[in-house]
């Protein structure tokens, strides 16, 4: 994750704090969805690919 990508999930973070915490939970919810699919794209560790010269 580089630097600018790690802003935009933070500002994203914020952004679904604060719609949260103003009842804007619909909002908080779209904010959010983001959030979570890049935790999940960043938790798994990334498979080897194999080589084709396994006999």
């Amino acid at each position: 994750m580089n630097g600018t990508e790690k802003l935009a999930y933070g500002a994203l973070f914020v952004l679904a704090i604060v719609l949260l915490l103003t009842n804007q939970v619909a909002l908080a919810t779209v904010a959010i969805v983001p959030y979570v699919l890049a935790s999940f794209k960043y938790s798994f560790p990334k498979q080897k690919k194999l080589s084709g010269h396994n006999h």
